[in-house]
């Protein structure tokens, strides 16, 4: 098994493929140092919920956050092609919506520049109370 197949089956939206896959090797799910593609980020940018689903149930939210300042996050991805269920399903698993990309640019302002903006004023929300959490 290995990393480009892997990814391949996630880009296309194959959940029996990855989870067959996972069930093999579950350390497909974290991104390897390098990588060009995150799988987390890539299910999310193309709104597959369920190998999202997958994923995350795995644990691959921890590796999906990442650096930001290196590449999007999983939230950013999906934020800034419009997949609002993939945004909830992200913020469900504990995704940072006021994490700023190296332009300083959120999740939000992301939805805002790509015209999704219902999207932007939920994250806008969420992104706020995390803020007054803290």
């Amino acid at each position: 098994m290995d990393q480009p197949d892997f990814l391949t089956a996630v880009g296309q939206g194959d959940a029996p493929a990855v989870a067959a896959m996972l069930a093999a090797d579950p350390s497909l799910a974290a991104p390897r140092s390098g990588q060009v593609a995150d799988p987390v980020a890539l299910a999310a940018r193309h709104g597959h919920l369920a190998v999202l689903r997958l994923l995350l149930e795995r644990g691959a939210m921890e590796a999906a956050e990442g650096d930001p300042r290196e590449a999007p996050t999983a939230l950013m991805a999906a934020a800034s092609a419009g997949h609002q269920d993939a945004v909830a399903l992200l913020l469900e698993h504990g995704a940072d919506p006021a994490l700023r990309d190296p332009a300083g640019r959120t999740a939000a302002d992301l939805a805002t520049e790509a015209g999704h903006a219902d999207l932007a004023r939920r994250l806008s929300t969420d992104a706020e109370a995390e803020r007054m959490v803290w």
